[in-house]
């Protein structure tokens, strides 16, 4: 539901099995168009794509947005962990930095969920009634840093909206 052109860049911390990344790229595309891939050192975020973060191993990114690949397990019970993506990306981006916590078991997230909107970030979550399992977004609901609700496609459409008025804002 995101147009071509939108000057984000994304990063998916997808909790799946590492041999199963590869298949969900394959997925992702067909299903999007919007180009992705699995991050590895060296990549860079780029406007209008999306990297995948590996299972096998933490990545953070310099304040450019080049990846960089940590060589260490992700911490925590779940890899990627969404908690230390979403730490990484506050660290680096503060404000200019968002989240979006679609269905999904657990509360993975809802530690850094807060911290991300404390530095100006958003925090958005899909609902309980399209989740297949709401427990993530609802423990990130829990947090109170959830500053939006909605379906899939009402959260791209939210991001639209969210990034039209961020660049006809004056600075």
């Amino acid at each position: 539901s995101l147009p071509k052109g939108l000057p984000v860049a994304f990063v998916l911390a997808q909790h799946i099995d590492e041999r199963m990344q590869e298949t969900l790229t394959h997925v992702l595309v067909r299903h999007n168009g919007m180009p992705c891939r699995i991050a590895a050192a060296g990549d860079r975020l780029v406007a209008g794509e999306l990297l995948i973060a590996p299972v096998a191993s933490e990545i953070d990114f310099t304040p450019e947005g080049g990846v960089i690949y940590r060589n260490s397990k992700w911490d925590g019970p779940y890899a990627p962990s969404i908690d230390q993506m979403i730490a990484n990306v506050t660290r680096r981006f503060g404000s200019r930095a968002g989240a979006v916590i679609f269905s999904g078991i657990g509360g993975d997230g809802s530690i850094s969920g807060p911290i991300l909107q404390e530095a100006g970030g958003f925090v958005w979550a899909q609902t309980a009634e399209t989740s297949a399992c709401s427990s993530q977004p609802d423990s990130m609901r829990a947090t109170g840093a959830v500053t939006f609700n909605g379906s899939p496609t009402e959260l791209a459409a939210h991001l639209v909206e969210h990034i039209r008025q961020r660049i006809t804002m004056p600075a």
